[in-house]
């Protein structure tokens, strides 16, 4: 799996958190995940990714993944 940060040491994405229930520090990632599904075919099966944004909680560590399409 791939990752690319979005956010270094002193930068972050204050989103709300479900976990704290309100706006929080979090680190923002996107990470590539495998595709398995019936219309990819056998042959192409290992490019097969699709993107995933992943956010984590600064405060409370909790992680939310949201596929992007």
């Amino acid at each position: 799996m791939t990752t690319q940060s979005s956010s270094t040491a002193t930068e972050y994405q204050a989103e709300r958190c479900a976990n704290c229930d309100e706006q929080t520090p979090h680190d923002v990632s996107i990470e590539l995940e495998a595709t398995h599904n019936d219309r990819v075919r056998d042959e192409n099966e290992k490019f097969a990714r699709t993107p995933c944004r992943v956010t984590t909680c600064r405060r409370c560590g909790e992680q939310s993944f949201e596929r992007q399409t």
